[in-house]
């Protein structure tokens, strides 16, 4: 054993020391290749002068260096730059260039806002022309224009800030992308040795003029965003002043209305009108004419998507009239109340179209709220010709021209005794002609509260114009005016607006029934109802807008809205808005109406003698539940709820349920599985436990079953999936009955059976391609006892079908002299 680790220790120290000599003699010197000019500068001189010492080497030194050598050579790092290796640098370089002079290219929106901001600079230049050097010729309609036209340019300003900013953004990532390029040391050493230069010279040369026009398009497409965002930061320093200068006007202008302009009328007019003072009121109408043709210019895509909306109902109400004159069906509405439709069908979407125009630009002027009431006007006009009554429609006509008057009553710079007089009559002539509209309409218009309210406003806000125009306060005057008319003619055109939509959905709701070959004829009220409510809403909205706008207020209002509903609330750690709140339950309260009435606008009413596709009905079912479910996370996340504060709700509520909830989620998430799993459909004819019926419906928390007798069975859904079900009608509604009879008049079961089976099959109830069963079951002196059994088209006709057979059976057998017992 020891001399086993003695021949071991021996045996490691000489390789040990074979090691250390082969370790020594590899550090030799780079050798240049035969035929290398250029000599490469050796880093270590003291190897050098090792190599050059020639008396210390050693007689085999030699063999044993070539020997190494050649080992050395093996191992040696051979990563050597080849042609394909600069060709692939050339290559990556170019695609770089290439990509960066290609992006380098501005986009079709940057050269959009610069000519925006040109024309933003002549705006500008008129309103700060006449908010600075024109301020006393300004009246209230003027600086209402002016501050409504410089906040939607601030906006614009904003947006195109944010737009030059991201492409600034882009540019200044391309030109990083050009510094490794630049630094490619690869690409250097190209450049410095001739001989691969000259090699790769046609693609240097491409490379070259790559590089030269993509830091060009670069430079220039910098330099252009860096204009126009200075451009930009100008214009909205120019905004900001006059804005400011336009709020201040208008707090002393809202002041000076309410003070006395002018002489009570029964004085003598003691003001005269300076020429000067005349044209700096024309010079203040011009720019508000220029200020509006700005605002129209750059608001065009609105109107784009108002036409579309408009477009869009044109569309849906086509299709449900098309259906009915497919089908021949036009006449089964001739009943049910419509008025304009579906005649009218192609002016009623112009109305629909005009009449929600304010909710599109809740800051638009009021010269564009007035622009889109005239139309709605023109277009209520032509609809309502032969629509109304005469005497009405001469009454309506009346009040159009009285909206025509009135609306020039906003160019009258001096308002001498002959214009005051001129609106005093214009007032008298609105409230007698709105009385009388009022004592015609009856019948012949909806929403008949809220037009009599409307009317009565009118009457008072014109009695008040007269009271202002008497004593001197003519701005008023003719603000309460034109407020008043404006505000008549538009919940006018509300309320025609509220009966198309009433009649679409009526017509949308029969023609799907007619489609699906419905002839039952249902009471519709009750949804016309349902969906009135949120219709009248948004028509006091919209009346709303127009009237606070006409009456110079709508800004103030809107502002004071916004901030008492934006306004952040504190209960205890929780943070909550009045607008979040009443946001959450107007969708909440929108998705339950929707969900509610969804099957009438396909047709499915939810009667029972309707169900012909379990399906659709089935389709429908799970329609209502996504409608429901993403109504609430609609309301919830428009609410602005924090997410870990519906987590704590949502854990009190686990809490809950554990503690005494258990049945209301068993039932709520048995009815999902029922929805989805489908064991029994609406329409199917089922046994659960001791009851039986037809599935009326089928909700979250419970189901509907309608027994033969009429009553309505309500079982909670938890209770049906615990028990068995017996659904007669899953995959048909096939059933097999069978009937006991005792015959007499015959032994022979032949004829007996031939006579059964011939009489069974004569029944409309029976399948044709089952053939009936007779079993005997018991034989007497003169006759059998026998079942019969046969197979029923429809479960639900069971009862029918037996009691046909049964005379059937009766009248069959006597023919053959057989007798039923």
């Amino acid at each position: 054993m020891k001399y086993r680790l003695r021949q071991l220790l021996i045996c490691s120290l000489l390789l040990m020391t074979g090691l250390a000599i082969q370790a020594q003699d590899t550090v030799q010197p780079r050798q240049l290749r035969p035929g290398d000019g250029r000599q490469r500068a050796e880093p270590d001189t003291g190897r050098r002068r090792w190599d050059g010492d020639t008396s210390r080497r050693r007689p085999g030194d030699s063999t044993r260096r070539r020997g190494m050598g050649g080992m050395a050579s093996l191992f040696a790092d051979s990563a050597k730059m080849t042609s394909s290796d600069y060709q692939l640098q050339i290559e990556n370089a170019y695609v770089i260039l290439s990509n960066v002079e290609n992006k380098s290219e501005l986009p079709i929106t940057v050269e959009l806002v610069a000519i925006k901001l040109q024309d933003s600079d002549s705006v500008l230049s008129v309103l700060k022309d006449n908010v600075l050097n024109n301020s006393r010729a300004l009246n209230l309609r003027n600086l209402q224009v002016f501050r409504t036209l410089l906040q939607n340019i601030q906006l614009d300003l904003r947006e195109h800030r944010k737009l030059l900013d991201s492409t600034e953004n882009k540019l200044n990532n391309l030109r990083t992308s050009l510094k490794p390029i630049v630094g490619d040391t690869v690409l250097r050493q190209l450049m410095r040795d001739s001989a691969l230069r000259q090699e790769f010279a046609p693609q240097l040369k491409d490379m070259r003029e790559a590089f030269r026009g993509s830091t060009r398009a670069l430079r220039e497409s910098l330099a252009r965003v860096n204009s126009l965002q200075t451009h930009t930061s100008a214009n909205a320093i120019t905004t900001s002043k006059l804005l400011e200068k336009v709020n201040n006007l208008l707090n002393t202008s809202a002041a000076r209305i309410f003070g006395k302009e002018y002489n009570y009328l029964w004085e003598k007019d003691t003001i005269n009108i300076t020429s000067g003072t005349r044209s700096s009121f024309g010079k203040a109408y011009e720019g508000e004419k220029k200020a509006l043709n700005y605002y129209f210019k750059d608001s065009g895509n609105k109107r784009l998507f108002l036409l579309l909306i408009g477009l869009l109902f044109f569309i849906w109400i086509f299709r449900s009239i098309r259906t009915l004159r497919r089908r021949d069906a036009l006449g089964a509405i001739g009943d049910l109340g419509f008025v304009y439709l579906p005649s009218g069908y192609i002016v009623s979407s112009f109305i629909t179209m005009f009449a929600i125009a304010p909710l599109f630009d809740l800051h638009a002027p009021s010269a564009y709220i007035e622009s889109m009431q005239f139309l709605l006007i023109l277009i209520l006009t032509i609809i309502c010709w032969k629509k109304w009554p005469r005497r009405l429609f001469l009454y309506w006509i009346a009040m159009v021209l009285l909206y025509i008057c009135f609306s020039f009553t906003h160019h009258i710079v001096d308002p001498g005794f002959g214009q005051r007089l001129w609106l005093i009559l214009l007032n008298g002539l609105s409230i007698l002609f709105g009385v009388l509209f009022l004592s015609r309409m009856k019948e012949h218009l909806p929403l008949k509260g809220f037009l009599r309210y409307v009317i009565i406003l009118h009457n008072v806000m014109n009695v008040l114009s007269i009271l202002c125009n008497l004593w001197g306060r003519f701005s008023l005057a003719q603000i309460f005016g034109n407020a008043a008319i404006f505000s008549f003619t538009q919940a006018i055109g509300l309320a025609v607006f509220s009966k198309i939509c009433m009649e679409a959905i009526l017509l949308q709701i029969v023609a799907s029934r007619v489609k699906r070959g419905v002839q039952s004829r249902i009471d519709y009220q009750p949804v016309l109802d349902s969906f009135r409510r949120p219709v009248l809403f948004l028509v006091v909205i919209l009346w709303l807008i127009v009237f606070t706008t006409n009456l110079n207020v709508y800004t103030v209002v809107l502002n004071g809205l916004i901030e008492i509903l934006q306004a952040d609330r504190n209960i205890g750690n929780a943070t909550f808005t009045i607008g979040g709140i009443l946001l959450f339950f107007l969708i909440i309260w929108i998705a339950h109406l929707l969900q509610k009435y969804v099957g009438y606008f396909f047709g499915d009413a939810g009667l029972d003698e309707e169900i012909s596709n379990k399906g659709q009905r089935s389709r429908l079912l799970i329609a209502r539940l996504v409608l429901l479910c993403l109504g609430y996370l609609l309301a919830v996340a428009a609410s602005g709820v924090p997410v870990d504060k519906i987590t704590i709700v949502l854990g009190a509520l686990g809490v809950g349920i554990g503690l005494g909830l258990q049945n209301i989620v068993n039932n709520f998430v048995s009815g999902i599985i029922l929805i989805f799993d489908r064991p029994l459909q609406i329409g199917d004819v089922v046994e659960i436990g001791d009851k039986s019926g037809k599935v009326r419906e089928i909700g979250l928390r419970s189901s509907t079953l309608l027994t033969p007798n009429g009553a309505e069975v309500i079982i909670p859904n938890g209770d049906i999936l615990s028990q068995q079900i017996v659904n007669w009608t899953l995959s048909n509604n096939q059933q097999r009955l069978d009937m006991e009879l005792t015959v007499s008049g015959s032994n022979d079961m032949e004829t007996v059976s031939t006579a059964v089976k011939k009489a069974i099959r004569g029944s409309k109830y029976v399948l044709e391609n089952r053939e009936p069963q007779v079993l005997f079951t018991k034989v007497h002196e003169n006759g059998f006892d026998l079942k019969a059994y046969f197979w029923c088209k429809d479960v639900a006709r069971s009862e029918e079908a037996m009691s046909e057979i049964l005379l059937l059976l009766h009248k069959g057998l006597n023919e053959v002299n057989i007798t039923i017992e």
